[in-house]
């Protein structure tokens, strides 16, 4: 048994396996977000670029420790994911430079020990990309309106922007992309939408919870353990 497998929940929710011959990889929860799909966008981008397994000692995919790395590098290629980071012997990452030249790769590399770090993303732009107004309505329904705003508006502002150009050439890049709303490092990262929905309505509460226990907390207390 292969494949990724979707129930449906009560509140507009829906759980997720992702399976392969019989094992789970990864197992979530999140709010259904039904407008939004692109090519770019599938569950096995996470699971596949992380080596994720629900049992670390169950058999998985993953042969050694660069498979991740050389499938990040195909799926970039194929058009499967917008943007990523793979480290490679140079050899294979002189292939990879051969073969991306026909596509709207960009990428910038640097060695990192006997091999070769890279960082790529497509030059089209977001707004080309993806179906951003669909997204957004997504955002909308999943979350508490403050939070959806926040993102949207990280979403808008991106409508006209491009993966390469922003955190590929940009000075500083990879920093960055880190500090980018979670629903645009999702998306560039070809992640589905509702997992980084659930993951920001968890930090959300998180903070909530923190802030909650700072006010109770008498004054000189260090909360933050």
């Amino acid at each position: 048994m292969n494949g990724t497998y979707e129930r449906p929940l009560p509140r507009r929710r829906v759980e997720v396996v992702t399976v392969w011959y019989g094992y789970a990889l990864s197992h979530w929860r999140g709010p259904r977000m039904p407008r939004f799909s692109s090519p770019m966008v599938s569950a096995w981008n996470p699971v596949l670029a992380q080596g994720l397994a629900v049992d670390p000692h169950a058999p998985a995919p993953y042969r050694d420790e660069l498979w991740c790395d050389r499938w990040i590098a195909e799926a970039l290629l194929y058009g499967r994911k917008p943007y990523g980071a793979f480290t490679l012997p140079a050899d294979e990452v002189m292939r990879w430079f051969a073969k991306s030249g026909g596509t709207n790769l960009v990428y910038r590399a640097q060695l990192d020990g006997e091999l070769v770090r890279v960082v790529a993303g497509t030059s089209e732009r977001y707004g080309q990309l993806f179906d951003l107004d669909a997204l957004i309505a997504d955002y909308r329904e999943a979350l508490p309106k403050d939070l959806a705003e926040r993102e949207a508006q990280a979403l808008e502002a991106h409508r006209s922007r491009s993966p390469a150009l922003d955190y590929v050439l940009t000075e500083n890049a990879e920093a960055l992309f880190a500090q980018a709303a979670l629903s645009v490092r999702g998306l560039t990262l070809g992640y589905p939408p509702r997992e980084t929905a659930a993951r920001i309505g968890a930090e959300a509460a998180q903070a909530a919870r923190v802030g909650t226990d700072a006010a109770r907390a008498p004054i000189g207390t260090d909360v933050a353990r």
